[in-house]
């Protein structure tokens, strides 16, 4: 599944590929598509109480700040559709203003939010 946001003038893409029983996710876009940050998040029994929780690790390249995205959805996918999942994120906008950067993060979510509600849905 593929899905795409404008924000200023840049693409958000938003790709979903079926690995098995697992998800694997690519968010980039922006002026430089690239990988800065990997999430995995997985369905976990907790240890503490009767109830299922969500375990993350997450990576990051050197100097780059898109595991922070990265975790949001990988663990907000994970819980919602109760499967393993890795996100990679690569988003950059040359010289973004605070305001830019809100935008990213809103229509990044946004997009989330639209793959959980058509994920196992006929096309």
């Amino acid at each position: 599944m593929k899905l795409e946001r404008n924000v200023n003038s840049h693409k958000i893409v938003f790709e979903a590929k079926d690995i098995g029983k697992d998800l694997l996710i690519a968010i980039f876009g922006g002026d430089e598509h690239h990988i800065g940050g990997v999430a995995i998040a997985y369905p976990t029994e907790s240890h503490y109480r009767t109830a299922t929780t969500v375990s993350l690790s997450s990576m990051a390249f050197p100097g780059h700040k898109d595991y922070v995205v990265a975790n949001t959805a990988a663990e907000k996918i994970a819980k919602a559709l109760e499967t393993p999942t890795v996100v990679a994120v690569g988003i950059h906008i040359d010289n973004a203003p605070w305001e830019t950067i809100e935008a990213v993060i809103k229509a990044v979510d946004e997009l989330v939010d639209e793959f959980i509600a058509q994920y196992g849905k006929p096309e």
